[in-house]
């Protein structure tokens, strides 16, 4: 594995189980961060379900920095589930009208992930090492 994977599989460890696991610790503070108001239980519910998938993301994302045989699905899941969340928010964009600042720094932030993901796939194209 190259050093370049290690950094960028530490800096998606440490973004995604950082934000899961406060996600899933104290779903009230993650809501008031986004504006989101906790009514109900199920609210609670979702809040931690979409924290919790984070949080399997970051740990994904540490196994594979020691599991080189992971590096690759690591890299393609990050790109299908952060290709999904910015659809979603062009969708809402949309839909309503509404791009603000926030929601356009997330998109950038995202693409950040998408394109380091692609750009480490494209270089581990055919390579063995990844399994080595």
């Amino acid at each position: 594995m190259k050093k370049i994977d290690k950094v960028i599989l530490v800096l998606l460890t440490i973004e995604h189980l950082g934000f899961g696991l406060y996600g899933l610790y104290s779903p009230s503070a993650i809501a008031s961060i986004i504006g989101y108001d906790l009514q109900t239980e199920f609210a609670y519910s979702e809040i931690r379900a979409n924290y919790a998938m984070f949080t399997v993301l970051g740990f994904l994302a540490f196994f594979s920095i020691f599991f080189k045989s992971l590096m690759k699905q690591t890299y393609i899941i990050y790109t299908f589930i952060f290709s999904s969340l910015i659809l979603g928010r062009i969708l809402n964009s949309f839909l309503t009208g509404d791009m603000n600042t926030p929601i356009a720094v997330t998109i950038l932030a995202e693409l950040l992930v998408i394109s380091l993901c692609i750009w480490r796939l494209i270089s581990l194209r055919g390579k063995k090492e990844i399994i080595d």
